[in-house]
């Protein structure tokens, strides 16, 4: 028994040093059938854009998004379909053709409805710091374009204003996520 116990041990531990990608990193690096990583952020491009209950134009329309801009998660792939999720967690199918690769993110959809007040809004800083001095506040569910993100912190456009938020502030960009 010991035997077989040792064989385990050292067989896990070489399998831990010759594996080249560690299991975190492969799940992370999942990729659809267009080659792309999944999960991953996208837009809705038109004024108008339909999402289905299944991947074709013969699937019913499950909902119509007349947003523009509006950050959607790209959650699976099937042929020129895409399984998306909205900030709200509605999921369906949306035709390639209606998304983009631009990245634009939603200002802490989850306090939408929160009594609207001031102390609601967020702060846009003129840099990345805390002490900064603020450029604007705005008010959850506020689409902004994201220029970059470093893990902690994005610089953004929102209305000709630039600035900067937390990442953690905004739906459309993952916790810890760099990108340029």
């Amino acid at each position: 028994m010991r035997r077989i116990v040792s064989l385990f041990l050292c067989a896990l531990f070489v399998f831990a040093v010759v594996s080249p990608v560690s299991p975190v990193q492969a799940q992370s690096e999942r990729r659809g059938a267009s080659g792309a990583p999944l999960p991953r952020f996208a837009i809705i491009k038109p004024d108008r854009a339909r999402m289905r209950v299944g991947p074709g134009f013969n699937y019913a329309t499950k909902w119509i998004y007349q947003r523009p801009g509006l950050p959607v998660e790209i959650i699976e792939e099937y042929a020129v379909w895409r399984q998306v999720r909205d900030a709200d967690g509605t999921e369906g199918w949306m035709h390639v053709s209606v998304l983009s690769s631009v990245r634009n993110a939603m200002v802490a959809p989850w306090l939408r409805g929160n009594n609207a007040e001031e102390d609601n809004y967020l702060a846009v800083k003129a840099s990345a710091n805390d002490s900064a001095r603020n450029v604007a506040s705005i008010e959850p569910g506020v689409i902004v374009h994201l220029e970059e993100c470093d893990g902690t912190w994005c610089e953004l456009e929102v209305k000709g204003v630039s600035g900067y938020m937390h990442q953690n502030d905004l739906w459309g960009v993952y916790p810890n996520e760099v990108f340029r």
